[in-house]
């Protein structure tokens, strides 16, 4: 074998091996249904990725805490790939600079999901996203989701006691009765 051969050999071999770790972040006050979507629809686009971690964040949004959402996130992960991992950690989008920064040897997809035909997404997307280019193993992955739904829109569904809203703003999974119990239980005054 010549050594031009044995190089390119090499190279695709690295390539190969190299483990792929889809990171989406965020508060997930609650985890909606487009949330879900983006997962799934990353996943879909994305088969070469070999872990998906999702960030929960640790603020709370009118009583729905970093528990409720990790608690939900559980429930969808039975409806998603076994790649999927949950972590709930401070700051989603640290994390996702210091798993990054930790795994050079990783090819890393940062996922986030807009909704189409939202300015405001994008406008989220672009300040998230400021120092992407200081990490040569991190690419991004915009997942668009034809969607209306929110975590605000969600909350107040719970809030005016609109459970058939609720459900259509989540997944649909058979636990919906359960999410229900779980968020309308914390759920405060909206602002």
């Amino acid at each position: 074998m010549n050594l031009l051969t044995k190089v390119l050999l090499e190279d695709v071999l690295e390539a190969v091996s190299k483990k792929i770790t889809a990171v989406y972040g965020g508060g997930f006050k609650p985890p909606t249904k487009g949330h879900f979507d983006v997962v799934k629809l990353a996943l879909e686009q994305n088969p070469e990725i070999d872990e998906f971690i999702i960030y929960v964040g640790s603020g709370v949004r009118n009583g729905v805490s970093q528990d409720e959402s990790v608690a939900i996130w559980e429930i969808y992960k039975n409806y998603l790939s076994p790649k999927v991992k949950i972590e709930p950690v401070k700051s989603p989008i640290r994390e996702i600079y210091t798993y990054t920064e930790n795994n050079p040897d990783e090819e890393i997809l940062w996922v986030i999901g807009a909704r189409e035909n939202n300015p405001e997404d994008i406008t989220d997307i672009a300040s998230r996203t400021k120092t992407l280019d200081k990490y040569p193993n991190l690419q991004l992955r915009v997942i668009q989701v034809d969607s209306t739904v929110s975590g605000t829109a969600t909350r107040k569904a719970v809030k005016d006691n609109d459970k058939e809203q609720f459900f259509n703003l989540i997944p649909d999974v058979s636990e919906k009765e359960q999410i229900w119990n779980m968020v309308s239980s914390v759920i405060q005054e909206i602002l």
